[in-house]
């Protein structure tokens, strides 16, 4: 059993045969999904919330893995969850919503939730890594900038277990390696799909859900704007409205 950090381990609710995959996002764990995970076990659907590769324990855990990784514990959880489901929705937020539209290019699911999901990410400190690899192995993680947050709820950092450094390495895998080949599959999404981005999100650019709805190959797509939140939407002040829509969309398709 892995040594988690306090209120970051993932989580199971048993219920019916509807099942939901939570997945969070980029050194972050499955608490940013847990709550949300609790409004769905209300209805009766079955919840699993999974912890990404290297996340949730200690940074050294995150510094080898690569988006590679990460994907593989969003199949395993995705396998786990058809055991006990004939009806499968994947919710992600951030790298979390990335890699749950992966997912729908390549597995069966009844719908796609994508939070906060960036469809690139400028960074001019991991070109320059990219540019002189040594680097890496120089500085193989960089400190977060909390002068720049991704939230706007000042209470929300109190309690949202996190590392607090980006692995390099790990950063350019996401950057370079994964969302590039993410955006050649998007044409092959073709479940029900609901994007959500939020205006006062610092970390993913304001174009993102536009440019992942324009690729996008399902027939039923929609964007949901928030108006009072930052980058983790599911925990900021517009979280309530999210959890709605969230709730609504798996619903109709349950019931049709």
């Amino acid at each position: 059993m892995p040594n988690y950090l306090p209120n970051a381990e993932p989580f199971f609710f048993a219920g019916n045969h509807v099942g939901c995959l939570l997945v969070h996002g980029f050194t972050g764990t499955p608490y940013e999904m847990r709550e949300l995970g609790e409004r769905l076990a209300a209805q009766g659907y079955t919840v699993l919330g999974p912890a990404l590769a290297g996340h949730a324990t200690k940074l050294e855990d995150m510094l080898p893995t690569r988006w590679t990784d990460w994907y593989g514990s969003v199949t395993a959880a995705y396998d786990q969850l058809c055991e006990r489901c004939d009806v499968v929705f994947a919710v992600g937020l951030s790298l979390g919503g990335a890699l749950v539209l992966h997912l729908a290019a390549h597995r069966p699911v009844n719908g796609v939730v994508a939070v906060s999901a960036p469809f690139t990410i400028q960074n001019s400190l991991i070109l320059l890594f990219k540019t002189f690899p040594f680097l890496y192995d120089l500085i193989p993680h960089i400190k977060k900038n909390r002068q720049n947050d991704d939230v706007q709820d000042p209470t929300i950092r109190a309690r949202h277990p996190e590392y607090d450094s980006h692995p390099t390495r790990a950063g350019a895998s996401l950057i370079f390696d994964f969302l590039p080949h993410l955006r050649d599959d998007l044409r092959d999404v073709c479940a029900p799909t609901l994007l959500i981005q939020a205006r006062g999100d610092r970390v993913v650019s304001a174009n993102s859900m536009g440019e992942y709805h324009a690729r996008l190959g399902s027939r039923e797509k929609e964007m949901l704007w928030l108006e009072r939140s930052g980058h983790l939407v599911l925990e900021d002040y517009s979280k309530e409205e999210a959890f709605a829509r969230i709730l609504e969309f798996v619903r109709t398709r349950v019931e049709k």
